[in-house]
């Protein structure tokens, strides 16, 4: 595999790189950047292959094999106040992969029930928690809505920890639709939120085709959102707080579905 050397802070590819940490530009390109061996090893894992890899002058030998592995076309050697300038960690590892976006954005009319819906989370690092804990709890099917923190931007990419990579994430204009679609395949959408009349979990039986809808982190669900939907839940609390976030919310439904699958 052949390695280029790249020396100047103004190259055109490292240009582009930092372009990509706006949304749009990203979407406009479908491209998307990551920084660490562990994403790059679960993306190659998945089966995707890196579009351009860049890599610090005094890591090479380090990521050599992970690099070959990777099948990637082009590789950048950075010294190491280069390639700073295109890391957005505190502690760079010094390898940083250039990818395609590839996740769907039509939804498809099977395997509708038993799925995780997510409106309006806007905090990247609560969006990644809960792909990240879907994925290990062996929930598949995530619909989240435009408005939702971007699926590339670089913090919730990390904090899927490569769970992004295996997830089946559709993003979709109007949740409304998925409710509607779901309903129509006899499965249940519960709102998640502690309104008057909502059911406890844990103190009714939840089938494996049972799906949650889960809102933003202040204002919870949009109204249209939680017509649309079946009925609502809520998580039994102490009373010693008034609610959990997005992220630890997300987990205790997720467990009773996983526990609804089994």
């Amino acid at each position: 595999m052949n390695y280029t050397l790249l020396t100047s802070k103004s190259n055109e590819r490292l240009k582009r790189i930092r372009k990509l940490e706006d949304r749009k530009q990203r979407h406009r390109e479908k491209l998307f950047v990551f920084e660490g061996a562990h994403l790059l090893e679960e993306y190659v894992r998945a089966g995707y292959t890196p579009a351009e890899i860049f890599v610090c002058d005094d890591a090479v030998e380090k990521y050599g094999q992970l690099i070959e592995s990777s099948g990637c076309p082009e590789v950048f050697v950075l010294p190491r106040d280069v390639y700073k300038t295109v890391s957005s960690e505190q502690a760079p590892q010094g390898i940083l992969s250039l990818c395609h976006i590839t996740k769907k954005e039509k939804v498809e009319q099977t395997s509708l029930v038993g799925s995780l819906l997510l409106e309006s989370v806007r905090d990247a690092g609560n969006l990644g928690t809960i792909i990240r804990t879907a994925a290990s709890l062996g929930i598949d099917k995530i619909f989240i809505s435009e408005d939702c923190a971007d699926l590339y931007n670089s913090k919730t990419v990390r904090a899927t920890m490569g769970a992004l990579f295996f997830s089946d994430i559709t993003v979709v204009p109007d949740l409304c639709v998925v409710v509607n679609a779901i309903k129509a395949k006899g499965g249940r959408v519960f709102a998640t939120l502690p309104a008057e009349g909502a059911k406890v979990l844990g103190e009714f039986e939840l089938f494996p085709t049972d799906s949650f809808a889960i809102g933003n982190e202040g204002s919870g669900l949009s109204e249209q959102l939680i017509s649309a939907c079946t009925d609502s839940a809520i998580i039994p609390m102490s009373g010693r707080t008034e609610s959990l976030n997005a992220a630890a919310a997300a987990t205790v439904f997720l467990w009773e579905m996983a526990r609804a699958k089994k």
